[in-house]
Protein backbone atom coordinates (compact mmCIF):
# COMPACT_ATOMS: atom_id res chain seq x y z
CA UNK A 1 0.00 0.00 0.00
CA UNK A 2 0.90 3.86 -0.52
CA UNK A 3 1.99 5.85 2.34
CA UNK A 4 -0.24 9.08 2.68
CA UNK A 5 2.12 10.58 5.23
CA UNK A 6 5.30 10.67 2.96
CA UNK A 7 6.95 13.41 1.22
CA UNK A 8 6.95 11.42 -1.77
CA UNK A 9 3.84 12.04 -4.25
CA UNK A 10 1.19 9.12 -4.30
CA UNK A 11 1.62 8.59 -8.09
CA UNK A 12 5.71 8.09 -7.62
CA UNK A 13 4.69 5.38 -5.28
CA UNK A 14 2.14 3.21 -7.47
CA UNK A 15 4.91 3.79 -9.83
CA UNK A 16 7.24 2.71 -7.95
CA UNK A 17 5.16 -0.45 -6.66
CA UNK A 18 4.31 -1.31 -10.31
CA UNK A 19 7.81 -0.83 -11.60
CA UNK A 20 8.80 -3.20 -8.42
CA UNK A 21 5.98 -5.84 -9.67
CA UNK A 22 7.91 -5.43 -13.00
CA UNK A 23 11.26 -5.72 -12.45
CA UNK A 24 10.70 -8.89 -10.30
CA UNK A 25 8.89 -10.45 -12.95
CA UNK A 26 5.25 -10.22 -11.12
CA UNK A 27 4.50 -8.55 -14.63
CA UNK A 28 5.57 -10.10 -17.55
CA UNK A 29 6.74 -8.69 -20.67
CA UNK A 30 3.94 -8.14 -22.94
CA UNK A 31 1.03 -8.35 -19.59
CA UNK A 32 -1.66 -6.16 -19.10
CA UNK A 33 -0.92 -3.88 -15.92
CA UNK A 34 -3.90 -2.65 -13.98
CA UNK A 35 -5.94 0.03 -15.79
CA UNK A 36 -6.60 3.88 -14.33
CA UNK A 37 -9.85 2.90 -12.93
CA UNK A 38 -8.18 -0.33 -11.37
CA UNK A 39 -5.60 1.62 -9.48
CA UNK A 40 -8.09 4.82 -8.57
CA UNK A 41 -10.01 1.27 -6.95
CA UNK A 42 -6.74 -0.32 -5.29
CA UNK A 43 -5.50 2.84 -3.97
CA UNK A 44 -7.87 5.09 -3.52
CA UNK A 45 -6.94 7.31 -5.41
CA UNK A 46 -7.98 10.04 -7.98
CA UNK A 47 -7.51 9.47 -11.92
CA UNK A 48 -5.43 11.96 -12.11
CA UNK A 49 -3.33 10.07 -9.92
CA UNK A 50 -3.58 6.38 -11.50
CA UNK A 51 -2.36 8.61 -14.94
CA UNK A 52 0.45 10.17 -13.28
CA UNK A 53 1.87 7.11 -12.21
CA UNK A 54 1.54 5.21 -15.59
CA UNK A 55 2.55 8.20 -17.27
CA UNK A 56 6.46 7.77 -15.22
CA UNK A 57 6.20 4.04 -16.44
CA UNK A 58 5.67 5.01 -19.97
CA UNK A 59 8.47 7.69 -19.99
CA UNK A 60 10.89 4.99 -18.32
CA UNK A 61 10.16 2.83 -21.71
CA UNK A 62 8.86 0.06 -19.11
CA UNK A 63 4.99 0.32 -20.46
CA UNK A 64 3.71 0.67 -23.98
CA UNK A 65 0.18 1.91 -24.80
CA UNK A 66 -1.59 -0.67 -27.41
CA UNK A 67 -4.44 1.28 -28.98
CA UNK A 68 -7.93 -0.18 -27.77
CA UNK A 69 -6.31 -2.52 -25.82
CA UNK A 70 -4.70 -0.84 -22.84
CA UNK A 71 -1.14 -0.49 -21.26
CA UNK A 72 1.21 -3.36 -21.49
CA UNK A 73 4.64 -4.03 -20.36
CA UNK A 74 7.54 -3.57 -22.91
CA UNK A 75 8.32 -6.55 -24.37
CA UNK A 76 11.81 -7.14 -26.20
CA UNK A 77 13.43 -4.02 -27.23
CA UNK A 78 14.87 -3.60 -30.69
CA UNK A 79 18.60 -2.93 -30.63
CA UNK A 80 19.46 -1.65 -34.21
CA UNK A 81 23.42 -1.30 -34.57
CA UNK A 82 24.67 2.22 -36.57
CA UNK A 83 28.37 2.24 -38.15
CA UNK A 84 28.09 -0.56 -41.01
CA UNK A 85 26.15 -0.24 -44.64
CA UNK A 86 23.63 -3.09 -43.68
CA UNK A 87 20.45 -3.87 -45.33
CA UNK A 88 17.64 -3.13 -42.78
CA UNK A 89 16.11 -5.57 -44.22
CA UNK A 90 18.01 -7.99 -43.26
CA UNK A 91 19.60 -6.86 -40.26
CA UNK A 92 16.19 -6.88 -38.92
CA UNK A 93 15.29 -10.75 -39.65
CA UNK A 94 18.50 -11.22 -38.09
CA UNK A 95 16.25 -10.13 -34.78
CA UNK A 96 13.35 -11.90 -35.46
CA UNK A 97 11.33 -9.36 -36.87
CA UNK A 98 9.26 -10.59 -39.85
CA UNK A 99 9.19 -7.90 -42.85
CA UNK A 100 6.04 -7.53 -44.52
CA UNK A 101 5.82 -5.62 -48.27
CA UNK A 102 2.43 -3.50 -48.18
CA UNK A 103 3.03 -1.48 -51.12
CA UNK A 104 5.25 -1.42 -54.63
CA UNK A 105 4.80 0.65 -57.62
CA UNK A 106 6.03 3.06 -59.80
CA UNK A 107 5.81 6.51 -58.91
CA UNK A 108 6.75 9.91 -59.36
CA UNK A 109 9.75 10.85 -56.90
CA UNK A 110 8.53 13.16 -53.76
CA UNK A 111 9.96 16.74 -54.85
CA UNK A 112 12.34 15.76 -50.57
CA UNK A 113 13.58 12.45 -51.95
CA UNK A 114 14.41 14.43 -55.55
CA UNK A 115 16.56 16.39 -52.93
CA UNK A 116 18.89 13.50 -52.14
CA UNK A 117 18.53 11.60 -55.26
CA UNK A 118 18.90 14.43 -58.14
CA UNK A 119 17.00 15.82 -60.84
CA UNK A 120 17.40 12.04 -63.06
CA UNK A 121 15.14 10.41 -60.58
CA UNK A 122 11.91 11.70 -61.51
CA UNK A 123 10.35 8.42 -61.28
CA UNK A 124 11.15 5.73 -58.45
CA UNK A 125 10.41 2.33 -57.83
CA UNK A 126 8.71 2.60 -54.71
CA UNK A 127 8.66 -0.54 -51.93
CA UNK A 128 6.90 0.12 -48.67
CA UNK A 129 7.53 -2.10 -45.71
CA UNK A 130 6.43 -3.18 -42.05
CA UNK A 131 8.62 -5.02 -39.56
CA UNK A 132 6.61 -6.26 -36.79
CA UNK A 133 6.97 -9.67 -34.36
CA UNK A 134 3.82 -11.18 -32.64
CA UNK A 135 1.70 -9.26 -34.44
CA UNK A 136 2.91 -5.79 -33.02
CA UNK A 137 4.80 -3.64 -35.00
CA UNK A 138 8.03 -2.09 -34.85
CA UNK A 139 8.67 0.13 -37.42
CA UNK A 140 7.63 1.10 -41.64
CA UNK A 141 9.97 2.14 -44.39
CA UNK A 142 9.43 3.93 -47.14
CA UNK A 143 12.16 3.30 -50.09
CA UNK A 144 12.94 4.66 -53.21
CA UNK A 145 15.16 2.75 -55.67
CA UNK A 146 15.77 3.73 -59.73
CA UNK A 147 12.52 3.48 -61.84
CA UNK A 148 13.79 0.87 -64.58
CA UNK A 149 13.80 -1.69 -61.67
CA UNK A 150 10.21 -1.74 -62.17
CA UNK A 151 10.25 -3.56 -65.67
CA UNK A 152 12.77 -6.85 -63.80
CA UNK A 153 11.78 -6.83 -59.83
CA UNK A 154 8.43 -8.25 -59.02
CA UNK A 155 6.29 -8.36 -56.10
CA UNK A 156 7.87 -11.61 -54.76
CA UNK A 157 11.52 -10.55 -55.37
CA UNK A 158 10.76 -7.54 -53.63
CA UNK A 159 9.07 -8.99 -50.84
CA UNK A 160 11.64 -11.70 -50.40
CA UNK A 161 14.69 -9.50 -50.94
CA UNK A 162 16.17 -5.87 -49.19
CA UNK A 163 16.57 -3.62 -51.26
CA UNK A 164 20.47 -3.71 -51.25
CA UNK A 165 20.08 -7.30 -52.96
CA UNK A 166 17.90 -5.89 -55.54
CA UNK A 167 20.00 -2.87 -56.74
CA UNK A 168 23.36 -5.13 -56.52
CA UNK A 169 21.81 -9.04 -57.78
CA UNK A 170 19.12 -7.92 -59.95
CA UNK A 171 20.55 -4.25 -60.93
CA UNK A 172 23.93 -4.70 -61.16
CA UNK A 173 24.86 -1.44 -59.35
CA UNK A 174 28.03 -1.35 -56.82
CA UNK A 175 27.09 0.34 -53.89
CA UNK A 176 29.89 2.02 -51.80
CA UNK A 177 28.71 4.45 -49.20
CA UNK A 178 25.83 5.53 -47.87
CA UNK A 179 24.97 8.66 -45.88
CA UNK A 180 22.25 8.35 -42.75
CA UNK A 181 20.62 11.11 -40.72
CA UNK A 182 18.75 10.67 -37.52
CA UNK A 183 15.51 12.73 -36.20
CA UNK A 184 13.01 12.78 -33.50
CA UNK A 185 9.75 13.22 -34.29
CA UNK A 186 5.90 13.37 -33.46
CA UNK A 187 3.73 10.29 -34.92
CA UNK A 188 1.06 12.30 -37.37
CA UNK A 189 -2.31 10.53 -38.75
CA UNK A 190 -1.39 8.48 -41.07
CA UNK A 191 1.97 7.09 -38.96
CA UNK A 192 0.46 6.40 -35.60
CA UNK A 193 -2.82 4.29 -37.66
CA UNK A 194 -0.33 2.29 -39.48
CA UNK A 195 1.76 1.56 -35.84
CA UNK A 196 -1.26 2.07 -34.18
CA UNK A 197 -0.06 4.28 -31.35
CA UNK A 198 -1.53 7.41 -30.25
CA UNK A 199 -0.81 10.72 -32.33
CA UNK A 200 2.35 12.44 -31.47
CA UNK A 201 4.06 9.90 -29.68
CA UNK A 202 7.31 10.03 -30.52
CA UNK A 203 9.30 8.04 -33.43
CA UNK A 204 12.87 7.78 -34.65
CA UNK A 205 13.48 8.32 -38.22
CA UNK A 206 16.21 6.71 -39.57
CA UNK A 207 16.73 8.86 -43.79
CA UNK A 208 19.85 7.04 -45.25
CA UNK A 209 21.16 7.97 -48.87
CA UNK A 210 23.14 5.51 -50.76
CA UNK A 211 25.49 5.77 -53.33
CA UNK A 212 27.36 3.58 -56.24
CA UNK A 213 30.92 3.11 -56.71
CA UNK A 214 31.29 6.18 -59.30
CA UNK A 215 29.75 8.09 -56.24
CA UNK A 216 25.94 8.85 -57.63
CA UNK A 217 23.28 8.29 -55.23
CA UNK A 218 21.21 5.53 -56.60
CA UNK A 219 18.45 4.76 -53.10
CA UNK A 220 16.64 6.34 -50.55
CA UNK A 221 14.90 4.87 -47.65
CA UNK A 222 13.45 6.88 -44.97
CA UNK A 223 12.63 3.99 -41.74
CA UNK A 224 10.34 4.99 -38.81
CA UNK A 225 10.77 3.18 -35.86
CA UNK A 226 8.92 3.09 -32.16
CA UNK A 227 10.74 5.01 -29.95
CA UNK A 228 9.17 2.71 -26.72
CA UNK A 229 10.40 -0.45 -28.62
CA UNK A 230 13.33 0.46 -30.49
CA UNK A 231 16.95 1.93 -29.62
CA UNK A 232 19.78 2.72 -31.49
CA UNK A 233 23.40 1.75 -30.58
CA UNK A 234 27.05 2.48 -32.00
CA UNK A 235 30.10 1.75 -31.11
CA UNK A 236 32.54 4.72 -31.12
CA UNK A 237 36.23 3.83 -31.08
CA UNK A 238 38.68 5.90 -29.07
CA UNK A 239 42.00 7.56 -30.45
CA UNK A 240 44.64 9.19 -29.62
CA UNK A 241 42.62 12.59 -29.47
CA UNK A 242 40.06 11.53 -27.31
CA UNK A 243 42.87 10.64 -24.56
CA UNK A 244 45.07 13.63 -24.92
CA UNK A 245 42.27 15.64 -24.87
CA UNK A 246 40.52 14.06 -21.42
CA UNK A 247 41.46 16.74 -18.73
CA UNK A 248 43.94 15.14 -15.75
CA UNK A 249 42.59 16.22 -12.19
CA UNK A 250 44.88 19.24 -10.59
CA UNK A 251 46.97 18.26 -7.60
Amino acid sequence: MIDRTSHISMYAQIAAILESAIQLGELQPDQKIPTEAELMETYNVSRMTSRQAIEILHEKGLVVRKQGKGTFVTGPMLKQELGGMEAFYDSFLQKDLEPKLIEMKLTDTPDDVISQLGEQFTQSLFLKRIYYRDEEIYGFSLMYLPGELASTVTWQLAEQNAGYTLLTKHGGYTLKNANLTIRALSANKEQSELLKIDPKEPLIQLSRTSFTAEEKPIEHIKLYLRSDLCELNMNVPGNSFLVDGIRKPEK
